[in-house]
């Protein structure tokens, strides 16, 4: 999903705002205990690539 937001000419910016598990929600990028769900390396490599609105 990123890198199509990322590869849009006209995207100017998005944001993920689950960065925690809840209750009835388990989507986030850490467990409701705040254990890492991944990599953190890979998640900075994946959100500093150049977007295409830069170029």
């Amino acid at each position: 999903m990123t890198n199509v937001l990322l590869d849009h000419p006209m995207m100017f910016g998005f944001c993920y705002t689950q960065l925690y598990d809840v209750e009835q929600e388990v989507n986030g990028l850490y467990t409701y205990d705040r254990r890492a769900k991944f990599d953190a390396e890979v998640i900075k490599k994946i959100n500093a690539r150049k977007a295409a609105i830069e170029d």
